[in-house]
């Protein structure tokens, strides 16, 4: 095997940069540069102290070490958003002058000149109170790899195709402006074919917008190896917390019900996401509640006891129990049971045998030349229960596992008298049965082969989601409680789409640099409003002589870099209760090596920033008290009450999803005042629309399709 190149991140790529710009840059090859995706950052890439500080200089550092700069796409695009490509190639040896198999692209947005300043993603998941961050980074990795030269836009006038360097349109000559360019830029960015697409804020706290397996359009990459990356991705540049909005689909099934119910948590769970908000005021403990209340519905509750069974349900249940090695008693059991025949029916060339089998190939053959000797003996038409079968072969096949491994794979073997042995499970027992019936050209019926065809799989998945799962169609049974009570779980688990991972830990902050100072430092500002909401605390990585004027001089510098409304911050004072305390103290004579500290300062100006900047809930006013315990915007469609202007959910108000909102609404509370006080509560249906569905909140129906390509694909 050839030397591995060496990929360190030691060396930073020589770039200097004016307003943003890149000038000049050192011709390198991109082979140089190339990591292997699968891997990334593996040891070998990553020096111990290398990115220990916060995301905001991280991300910096990872794009000058391993990026390259990329020009912008026409001369008209404002340098708002900057980008850097990342090379890799996707497992094997790193090619001289071959082309990288996936290309991650990082693009730095300016918040502050950008069209987007809010963020819809921090609004809906318990962050709108944040300050506006002053950047935001995205990383997209694009569906095929694509040069400069690959991107178009359409003309806004007549929709022509242009590439993204041309300035007037060859078809209406229309002149592209700045701003188109921009908008389209922005469109770009949001491209629902992205295999990759997260979004981090400066002050490390992003949201996973989509992913894009195989069934997605990906071509080498499966949608747990995008995972993999992202979370190493995430790891390495120290971002804080990532939420991402759950509404993958699998086959028409809504993917984090059907996961939920066989694994306990989401697909994204695997990776750490837990819980994060439910609409509706759900909280993690009724989540867990309604996991545990579906998963575990038994299924003899839709089995008959002394009779065979009778419906497409019923039959479908027994197939598979009988099926099973295992008895399968819960709705969990039976689905993770269909779902791992169906991932073992897609796995080409796959091999039953392992290295610590205790029998050979030769042993299986014997076995099953005589469960078909037994076959032959029985004759005719009859069929051989599966435990007649294990009975008459069992003193002859004295290990129980090589006869249950011969009993599994012997469904459609040929004689060599041109018999072939079936396998069926009796609708009158619910058992397993076998016979050798003559051969034929024709395919075998599905319920005479051992294991169903993968299409077969699909469909009764698909039947048992809609009758077991689905709380639209879930079919009822008795008693009529425990139905109720599983179509409400499964409700619930739907209306749970938010889930977030926490990076923050500082537990290992210390062992990446002992011989340094970690501060988690949060700020009071002198003379502001006593409403506004304090940011997130920024870490600071110090070291081991720094004193309080240090100190103080880092948390203004982080809290400028950061956010819009800090750019004049100035600390002032460390609010300890030790005493004697002045700049030139040192700061480990205070604290300890990982401590968490108040420090009180002003802003020097900038008025005009504190309210554009100063939520990312936006500078709207709006006030949200629904019957269902919800106090902050949740993405649910809402409506506002037109005598005390709160905002509630539709559904909670009592109107359908399904039906329009009328022109005016008066919520309960007011409609009883207003009724006591003998004013009359009837809305007249023809004055001006006041109660209307919430605008300034993404609707559920409106983020189903916005990240309707997120369905996570293995």
């Amino acid at each position: 095997m050839g030397k591995r190149r060496d990929q360190s991140l030691g060396k930073a790529d020589p770039i200097a940069v004016d307003h943003g710009r890149s000038v000049k840059r050192t011709n390198r090859r991109v082979t140089a540069e190339m990591y292997d995706f699968l891997t990334f950052p593996a040891t070998g890439d990553e020096p111990s102290s290398a990115l220990e500080g916060p995301f905001r200089r991280n991300v910096r550092e990872f794009v000058a070490r391993c990026g390259r700069s990329v020009p912008p796409l026409s001369a008209l695009l404002r340098p708002t958003l900057a980008t850097w490509r990342v090379a890799f190639r996707v497992g094997g040896e790193a090619d001289d002058g071959g082309r990288p198999d996936v290309e991650l692209d990082v693009v730095e947005d300016d918040v502050a000149c950008s069209k987007d300043v809010y963020c819809d993603d921090c609004r809906v998941v318990g962050w709108s109170g944040h300050p506006v961050c002053g950047k935001r980074y995205h990383f997209i990795i694009r569906h095929n790899v694509m040069r400069i030269t690959d991107y178009w836009q359409g003309c806004p006038r007549c929709r022509a195709v242009l590439p993204c360097s041309c300035l007037r349109c060859n078809t209406c000559n229309y002149e592209i402006k700045s701003d188109d360019v921009e908008d389209w830029m922005h469109f770009c960015l949001d491209d629902p074919t992205h295999l990759l697409h997260g979004v981090v804020h400066a002050n490390g706290y992003g949201h996973l917008r989509r992913i894009n397996g195989r069934e997605g359009g990906s071509k080498l990459l499966s949608g747990c190896d995008i995972m993999d990356f992202w979370d190493r991705l995430c790891e390495f540049l120290r971002v804080r917390k990532v939420t991402v909005m759950d509404v993958s689909m699998k086959r028409g099934m809504v993917y984090r019900l059907l996961h939920a119910v066989t694994r306990g948590r989401s697909w994204y769970g695997d990776w750490g996401y837990q819980f994060g908000s439910g609409s509706f005021g759900l909280t993690a403990d009724v989540y867990q509640k309604a996991v545990n209340t579906l998963s575990s519905t038994p299924l003899s509750l839709f089995l008959p006891h002394d009779r065979p069974p009778r419906t497409q349900l019923q039959g479908t249940i027994s197939f598979y129990q009988a099926l099973s090695d295992r008895p399968l008693r819960t709705v969990r059991a039976l689905f993770k049971y269909v779902i791992q025949l169906h991932q073992d029916s897609q796995e080409q060339n796959h091999s039953e045998f392992t290295e610590n089998m205790a029998w050979t190939e030769e042993d299986a053959m014997k076995a099953e030349d005589a469960i078909l000797k037994v076959l032959r003996a029985v004759g005719g038409c009859r069929w051989v229960t599966q435990r007649s079968l294990r009975g008459a072969t069992c003193r002859i096949i004295r290990s129980p596992q090589l006869l249950d491994y011969c009993l599994k794979r012997i469904g459609g073997k040929s004689t060599d008298d041109g018999a072939i042995v079936a396998i069926r499970c009796s609708a009158g027992t619910n058992v397993i049965e076998y016979r050798l019936e003559a051969n034929s050209t024709e395919p075998l019926p599905a319920q005479y082969l051992r294991r169903p065809a993968a299409h077969h799989l699909l469909h009764d998945m698909r039947f048992l989601y809609d009758a077991l799962l689905n709380p639209a169609t879930m079919q009822p049974y008795k008693p009529q409680l425990k139905w109720q009570h599983a179509r409400r779980a499964a409700s619930k688990l739907l209306d749970c789409k938010r889930f977030v991972k926490h990076y923050d830990k500082m537990d290992d902050l210390g062992a990446s640099n002992p011989f340094a100072i970690h501060v988690c430092c949060r700020i009071e500002v002198v003379d502001w409003p006593k409403d506004y909401t304090a940011p997130p605390p920024e870490l600071l990585v110090l070291p081991a002589a720094a004193t309080v004027a240090d100190l103080k001089s880092e948390v203004s510098k982080a809290f400028q870099e950061t956010y819009l409304i800090f750019q004049t911050f100035q600390a002032e004072q460390l609010l300890v209760d030790h005493k004697g305390v002045n700049d030139s103290t040192q700061i480990k004579h205070i604290l300890g090596s990982d401590e968490s500290v108040r420090v009180g300062g002003r802003c020097l100006g900038g008025e005009d920033k504190l309210e554009r900047y100063r939520m990312e809930r936006g500078m709207d006013e709006w006030l949200v008290d629904c019957i269902c315990g919800v106090k902050d915007d949740d993405g649910e469609r809402m409506l506002a009450c037109d005598m005390c202007g709160v905002w509630q959910h539709t559904i909670c108000s009592g109107i359908s999803d399904l039906d329009e909102v009328p022109s005016q609404f008066v919520c309960r509370e007011c409609g009883s005042s207003s009724e006591s006080a003998g004013s009359g509560s009837t809305i007249s249906g023809d004055t001006t629309t006041l109660g209307r569905c919430q605008n300034v909140a993404v609707s559920s129906a409106t983020i189903e399709g916005k990240y309707r390509s997120l369905t996570p694909v293995g």
